[in-house]
């Protein structure tokens, strides 16, 4: 779901699914609907972490076009074996004070609200024997000061049955200037509002990931989607005075009917 999960949620989201050919346009219209939990940090570097609502809706028309709370409003196709999707999608907001159960980190006290944000994000997939390759950016649209992140990643699938599929996946999370300072930087106000140290973030890995994704199916509507992973932080976002912990479980579990 891109509308309001974090970052880490997103790239454990896209795991599950990238181990499965998501980016395959599908054969028929489909429609998916269905609920989960996740448990995720309070913002990326946090060493505190929450479980948090999964809404899943996904509808796909044979002609590519999709919409869904993972994925946004977009399009997709194949040519010459390569896959391509391009979609409007929402990044949801940073608050510097807990809001509620499932927003929010008083740990952020004093660096302001990142605002929610329009954002672009462009597709390409390109499965190589047994591996799925994949490249893709976010550019955001809305705010265009909050930079760009440009993600490669690969995929696999362990095993496969009637009922059960795994997979296993990796990604790297490339983050541009604006991108990096927005998330892991502290200007000088900032620093004399929170009491963190002023930092500069550059360009760079903002951190890697790696997933394991379990497809249970039920019956012919009902399935039952799991995936568990871990995040590591890189480069300045590692180093920024944000990050308490640079490595972060994640965890997410939920299920769907397909009509």
């Amino acid at each position: 779901m891109r509308l309001t999960l974090t970052l880490p949620l997103l790239a454990l989201c896209a795991f599950h699914l990238q181990s499965h050919a998501a980016d395959t346009p599908p054969s028929g219209d489909s429609l998916a609907i269905g609920a989960g939990l996740a448990y995720v940090p309070e913002y990326a570097g946090s060493d505190h972490s929450r479980f948090v609502p999964l809404p899943i809706i996904e509808k796909t028309f044979d002609n590519g076009v999709f919409l869904g709370t993972r994925r946004g409003l977009g399009y997709q196709t194949v040519l010459d074996g390569v896959s391509f999707s391009a979609a409007l999608s929402y990044g949801g907001k940073r608050a510097d004070h807990k809001q509620g159960i499932f927003s929010g980190s008083d740990a952020l006290k004093g660096m302001g609200d990142i605002d929610g944000s329009a954002q672009a994000v462009l597709s390409a997939g390109y499965q190589l024997g047994a591996v799925g390759l994949s490249l893709s950016t976010t550019q955001n649209i809305g705010q265009r000061d909050h930079g760009a992140t440009y993600t490669l990643g690969a995929s696999t699938q362990l095993y496969a049955s009637a009922t059960d599929r795994i997979g296993l996946g990796l990604q790297a999370v490339y983050g541009d200037n604006k991108h990096m300072q927005t998330y892991f930087g502290v200007t000088a106000e900032q620093s004399a509002r929170s009491g963190y140290r002023q930092y500069s973030a550059k360009a760079g890995f903002e951190n890697v990931n790696a997933a394991l994704s379990w497809d249970h199916v039920i019956d012919k509507s009902w399935s039952v989607h799991t995936a568990a992973g871990l995040t590591r932080l890189t480069s300045d976002a590692a180093d920024s005075p944000l990050t308490k912990r640079k490595t972060t479980p994640l965890l997410m579990t939920g299920f769907s009917y397909k009509f």
